[in-house]
């Protein structure tokens, strides 16, 4: 993996509290107030009652104080569920009876989905009066967000070859410089590049995108500039080290391998990209094999896996994709996150038919984190709407003192892009927006601008939670935090 790696404990400050999008919601049309209930009778009191009470008071402060004062953390803090799918709670965080907590280290890490720029986003982006591009108004929901993680992934679909091609969305892909550093301004660390569009313009544009990484301060995984790098690496988040790949599958609808999205790679490209064939899956498991063992040798706390695969506009995932994540698994992967379907997908927790006791976290889709893609743009007939939706999953993973690193809470962040037309300024935008915050708030998150803003943010938040399918809690119910016996 090739760009800016953080050495020992330069993470970014956990600073800051994370909005309100990932916590349960209150209610949209207003807040309840508090139970109601009168005062009861006054009764008489013995003194020696208040003495006693007193005492017991005492005893409890000082306890406390010994207890906050031992630096220990308590292991039942529960994980905060955050939004109601409709079922009871769930303890979120066990340990086996007897023995004390352990000290640990803890960071967060954020994955959003596909960031896309078709040619409507690249018109607005535009301004005449400066021959500019910019992207901002995007992210301007999402950017406080994104700053509060420790560290921050996405994947970037899309190409940076410069002036040498016309600026373009689908099919090719080349879009303004800009429209990569604008993430760094909200916030990200890292872009994913494997995906079946990293070659849109060919050797120049995979090989300047992965310079622009550079230039911009981004890690990045997903390819290499030459055969002597690795498309892999560890980045090292305040003593925490994450082991993380990124794959694509080449899309090749069938064709021999040496295509990827259709387009022949040229000699001696193929190796620089991390793609594999759904044909070939053998040797993609034997790499991948290959590369977790060497992130572990690296001294890797956790592997996380982005992986490029499915089918496009698929709500639930595919054979192959189970069949990935099934493997990806029993090879000791913590985490896999996937993309490329441009929808939600479902999620699930999965068990290593090598370690009965491996539990690995698995969203198969996170889904569009901004496109032109919507329901009007799209072929009717289907569901397209599903395409405005995307989902941010931000986990909080620890590092205790006996070396155990695991990943403790889910907090998931539905996402929904409000695309509209400015009445008075006719300016086109296309803004990226936390749910339920905005529902909660939707004045301070634009959706008054437009008059179906409020109305279609509802039923996305509705649709990615649904699709979901509680996998918070199914994933909570495995937590099981070390003691000191």
């Amino acid at each position: 993996m090739n760009g800016n790696m953080r050495g020992p404990g330069q993470g970014r400050p956990a600073g800051g509290t994370r909005p309100a999008a990932g916590r349960s919601a209150p209610s949209v049309s207003g807040r309840y107030g508090n139970g109601g209930g009168g005062r009861q009778p006054r009764r008489g009191v013995n003194k020696w009652l208040i003495a006693g009470l007193i005492a017991v008071l005492v005893i409890v402060i000082v306890g406390v104080a010994i207890v906050a004062g031992s630096g220990r953390k308590s292991p039942n803090k529960p994980v905060i569920l955050p939004y109601d799918t409709g079922g009871t709670g769930v303890p979120a965080e066990t340990e086996p009876s007897g023995g004390l907590p352990l000290s640990y280290t803890e960071i967060t890490l954020l994955s959003a989905g596909d960031v896309m720029y078709h040619n409507p986003q690249l018109y607005e982006a535009y301004d005449d009066a400066t021959g500019a591009y910019d992207f901002s108004a995007t992210y301007q929901y999402v950017k406080s967000l994104v700053s509060s993680a420790d560290y921050a992934v996405v994947n970037f679909e899309g190409t940076t070859a410069g002036d040498a091609f016309e600026y373009s969305g689908y099919p090719s892909f080349n879009v303004p410089d800009s429209g990569m550093s604008v993430l760094k301004d909200a916030g990200f660390d890292m872009l994913l590049f494997a995906n079946n569009h990293c070659y849109d313009t060919g050797h120049l544009g995979l090989i300047r995108t992965q310079e622009n990484f550079t230039n911009f301060g981004f890690d990045y995984s997903g390819a290499r500039l030459d055969a002597t790098g690795k498309t892999y690496g560890v980045v090292d988040v305040k003593g925490v080290r994450l082991g993380i790949l990124n794959s694509t599958d080449d899309i090749s609808y069938g064709a021999a391998p040496g295509t990827i999205n259709g387009i022949t790679i040229a000699a001696g490209d193929a190796e620089l990209m991390d793609i594999f064939d759904l044909s070939e899956l053998d040797a993609f498991y034997a790499r991948a094999s290959a590369a977790i063992a060497d992130l572990k040798s690296q001294g890797a706390d956790l592997i996380v896996y982005y992986i490029h695969w499915g089918e496009e506009y698929q709500l639930v995932h595919n054979e192959s994709q189970a069949a990935i994540a099934q493997k990806l698994c029993d090879l000791g992967v913590d985490v896999i996150i996937g993309g490329h379907p441009h929808v939600v997908e479902d999620a699930e927790v999965l068990t290593s038919t090598v370690d009965p006791a491996k539990k690995t976290l698995c969203f198969y889709s996170l889904g569009n984190y901004v496109s032109n893609q919507n329901r009007l743009t799209m072929d009717a007939g289907w569901d397209s709407e599903y395409t405005e939706n995307g989902l941010t999953v931000v986990l909080t993973i620890r590092k205790y003192t006996n070396g155990q690193t695991m990943v403790t809470n889910v907090e998931i962040v539905p996402t929904w892009v409000h695309r509209y037309t400015d009445q008075t300024t006719r300016q086109n935008y296309h803004v990226i927006v936390p749910l339920p915050a905005a529902l909660n708030a939707p004045g301070e998150y634009g959706l008054y601008a437009s008059d179906f803003g409020v109305s279609h943010a509802e039923v996305s938040y509705r649709q990615t939670t649904e699709q979901l399918n509680g996998v918070v809690e199914a994933f909570a119910r495995t937590v099981i935090l070390p003691t000191d016996d």
